[in-house]
């Protein structure tokens, strides 16, 4: 779980063009640390870009510094924390993690969680891999998230052998937006090391650019999702099965291998 240039160029151009709710309540599914693929000077000017009042432009500024020059234990969650107050500005940050330091909330994501309050960003940045209860960690996310909120989810698509239980698909989250009537803001496949990423409109593309070779390999899938409704969340059949799929992307499920 760490904040990797992928989740940086998403979270940094969302709040940019005021996608993100303003000052949101954010949940993290999984405490993020700082990966160090964007570096203090990168971070460093996306604050002072993006942070308009000088006042608070500058507080985040001397947190950033005096975390850089004092090296103390749990650096990584420092800057991961500028980051979230700095370029995602959020109201409020709370994460579920029952291995971190700085979690408030220590559920095992595999069962049900207890939580009344409902939040504006949901993020599940390379956590998901890592619970064998995928049913219940989705449903989780939907849950926490409120109507008109959003939801980013990043995981391991392609390579990244044994780095959890699972890989995810593009039909996955593609399936998970149609039955749950989710709003896809953005799908960008990404390698992090070294940094290249392909964005993809719908899932039609996704064939073509396997072909072209643009998916890079060891990539992550991030997909940022607006939820639209009240309804309960719904476990989705896959499209193939379902008979949701074009007839061009049946006939890529059954060639590309």
């Amino acid at each position: 779980m760490a904040i990797t240039a992928l989740e940086f160029m998403v979270l940094s151009s969302f709040r940019e063009h005021r996608m993100l709710p303003l000052r949101p309540r954010v949940l993290e599914l999984g405490e993020s640390n700082w990966y160090g693929d964007v570096s203090v000077d990168q971070l460093e000017e996306e604050i002072r870009r993006l942070v308009t009042d000088p006042a608070e432009r500058d507080r985040y500024l001397a947190r950033l510094f005096d975390a850089v020059a004092q090296q103390r234990q749990g650096l990584l969650y420092e800057l991961a924390g500028i980051f979230f107050d700095g370029v995602v500005q959020v109201g409020s940050y709370s994460a579920i993690d029952p291995g971190t330091p700085g979690s408030r909330y220590r559920f095992d994501l595999n069962l049900p969680v207890s939580i009344e309050e409902k939040f504006d960003l949901v993020l599940n940045i390379g956590t998901a891999e890592h619970i064998f209860n995928v049913f219940q960690f989705f449903k989780t996310a939907h849950d926490l998230t409120l109507p008109g909120g959003l939801m980013m989810h990043s995981s391991p698509f392609t390579g990244w052998p044994d780095h959890g239980f699972f890989n995810f698909q593009p039909t996955f989250f593609f399936d998970l937006a149609r039955a749950n009537r989710y709003e896809i803001l953005s799908f960008i496949c990404g390698r992090i090391k070294p940094f290249e990423y392909v964005q993809a409109k719908t899932h039609d593309e996704i064939p073509h650019l396997i072909r072209s070779g643009k998916i890079p390999i060891g990539s992550h899938i991030n997909v940022l999702y607006r939820k639209t409704s009240q309804a309960e969340f719904t476990a989705p059949m896959q499209g193939y099965y379902a008979g949701t799929l074009s007839k061009e992307a049946m006939r890529s499920w059954h060639e590309l291998r």
